[in-house]
């Protein structure tokens, strides 16, 4: 059978790089060309990974990796999202004097509130540096009463009422823009959050009790909060760090679950599933997705 163009398909086209046809025609799958397609079709409504992998009903991990071999080949300019600019807040260091709070409570009924309210929460007499730092929040950094007996009350539930974890406390509210009393119990529904994430990893992963540094309340926040994992599969991803590794690596075990999630794995049972299917393909080509060796191959490539 002889074939021609019908022209009259090409009244509702759009245009796609030559250099596809040309040059990645052979080397493109299936899924890298689906992905090509569809963001050109609808490239006036931006680039959209997640509405990309509802279109073509593949996981989002696929899309985003077709994305990546095309930004590759330069037919897609990679930018990484701009980060938000952190504000840095220092409590001053030059604190009011004894006589100034005292001053300053006769003058302002609402900051003698506060202070009288704040001998509740301290449960006894304020110290000079701790009234004295209760006026400067109020006074020099601008913090509403109920904002300040708000960290004063979250510093005694937490077992932390002295001054150095109100100041620090104080600083950080102070950078994320805190200004009434909804801010702040947002922050602090977000810290215990984090703190339940990192918890949960200690259970997983049998690390002692003790606090968490910042790239382990990052992951634990990440892989808990963010990816919605589950002890099981935190379980199994120390598992398969152990048994490469023979001790527990929070690098390792990251990208494991990173791995695992960009391939939409939720349960034990899909990775036993998974390494199942990759045997087969292993027996067959030089892919094995989650045999050890090569995922340990992988992993130290980076």
């Amino acid at each position: 059978m002889n074939y021609t163009l019908n022209v009259a398909a090409l009244g509702n086209a759009f245009m796609v790089p030559s250099v596809v046809a040309d040059k990645y025609l052979k080397i493109a799958t299936h899924t890298q060309l689906k992905v090509l397609l569809v963001l050109m079709r609808n490239i006036s409504e931006g680039i959209d990974p997640q509405k990309i992998a509802d279109a073509l009903s593949l996981p989002l991990g696929e899309i985003e990796d077709a994305l990546v071999f095309w930004q590759q080949r330069d037919i897609l300019i990679g930018t990484a999202p701009k980060e938000p600019e952190q504000k840095t807040v220092i409590i001053n260091s030059q604190m009011p004097t004894r006589a100034d709070v005292i001053k300053r409570g006769l003058e302002d009924e609402r900051l003698m509130f506060l202070l009288r309210e704040a001998q509740l929460k301290f449960g006894r007499n304020l110290k000079q540096n701790e009234s004295s730092l209760l006026v400067s929040l109020y006074d020099d950094h601008g913090m509403d009463a109920s904002v300040i007996l708000l960290l004063l009350g979250y510093a005694a539930r937490e077992s932390k009422c002295n001054i150095s974890f109100v100041k620090k406390t104080a600083a950080y509210w102070l950078s994320q823009g805190v200004e009434t009393v909804m801010d702040a119990e947002h922050l602090i529904a977000d810290a215990a959050k984090q703190n339940l994430a990192w918890s949960l990893v200690q259970n997983a992963f049998g690390i002692e009790k003790r606090n968490p540094s910042a790239k382990e309340l990052e992951y634990s926040n990440l892989w808990i909060n963010e990816w919605k994992m589950s002890a099981d599969m935190l379980k199994a991803a120390y598992d398969a760090c152990v048994d490469v590794k023979t001790k527990l690596s929070m690098p390792y075990v990251a990208k494991i679950i990173e791995a695992w999630h960009k391939d939409g794995i939720t349960t034990p049972e899909q990775i036993t599933a998974q390494n199942k299917k990759s045997k087969k393909l292993s027996s067959k080509t030089d892919y094995a997705g989650y045999d050890l060796d090569l995922f340990e191959k992988m992993l130290n490539q980076d």
